[in-house]
């Protein structure tokens, strides 16, 4: 018997995606690892289950914070609107079938060390079968019929998002993903994914995080082994432009040039 794929999730894409008429900026970038995997070799040592997407995550909103705060924004009617404080998110396979998000609030504060285990304390929990509140709505959603689901969802989004009416039972609110999102699609066995600046997120960019790998790379000219950090971007580009980018971008370098500045905690 042919296996169900007709996901809640894939429900609510349909309703939610239109065609890429957008304003956006995408790129990708490969970052220098080899500071970043000495920094974890020793967190790790000390008891700590720090991964990739848990530095990515710190070092990606500290960046955002010190080096482009504009980022942290979104629209409404016209005008762009600062977010009240820097939260990261990201993706989470849940037993293979479903993705849920987690939720890192006053990100740019705490150190990796604090973000990797709250990360991992709240991916337990929903792997262990708990379902969130956004999770059950978002399902409620999905089990309407086509195509008032996409007339009703859109119907929401604009109630939400630019009217800046909240209707709690939607699921959808201003912050659904805070700041910006970090996808991981390494273990998918990916180098680089562009990823869609969803609608229902209404966040100015997100993020997708690649496998890390050792690439040839010249250093003082001769051809040397390097880990490298593969990594793709899509920017709302009402909010974002290049010099926001830039600078983002110098940020991150930064970081991952100092990654111990990376655990020291801002509370």
């Amino acid at each position: 018997m042919t296996k169900d794929i007709n996901t809640p999730w894939r429900q609510i894409a349909a309703a939610i995606y239109e065609k890429p008429v957008d304003g956006k900026i995408s790129g990708i970038q490969d970052f220098k690892m080899e500071h970043i995997a000495k920094a974890m070799k020793e967190w790790n040592a000390d008891g700590h289950r720090v991964t990739y997407t848990h530095v990515f995550m710190s070092l990606l909103i500290r960046s955002m914070a010190e080096y482009a705060p504009e980022l942290n924004a979104y629209c409404q009617w016209g005008k762009t609107i600062a977010r009240d404080e820097f939260v990261i998110s990201t993706a989470v396979s849940v037993k293979g079938q479903d993705l849920t998000t987690v939720k890192i609030h006053q990100a740019d504060k705490k150190s990796v060390l604090e973000i990797a285990k709250e990360t991992n304390d709240f991916v337990k929990l929903k792997r262990s079968g708990n379902t969130d509140v956004t999770t059950q709505k978002r399902n409620v959603l999905a089990s309407i019929p086509w195509p008032f689901r996409k007339w009703i969802f859109k119907f929401l989004r604009w109630m939400t998002y630019e009217v800046g009416i909240q209707i709690p039972a939607s699921g959808l609110h201003r912050d659904l993903f805070g700041s910006v999102l970090v996808s991981n699609i390494g273990p998918l066995g990916m180098a680089y994914g562009i990823p869609a600046l969803m609608p229902a997120s209404n966040l100015s960019f997100v993020f997708a995080i690649g496998k890390v790998t050792e690439k040839a790379i010249v250093k003082d000219g001769k051809v040397v082994p390097c880990l490298m950090l593969p990594a793709a971007a899509t920017f709302d580009h009402r909010i974002a432009d290049g010099a926001h980018i830039s600078k983002l971008v110098k940020g991150m370098i930064y970081y991952m040039e100092n990654p111990h500045e990376l655990a020291i905690s801002k509370l």
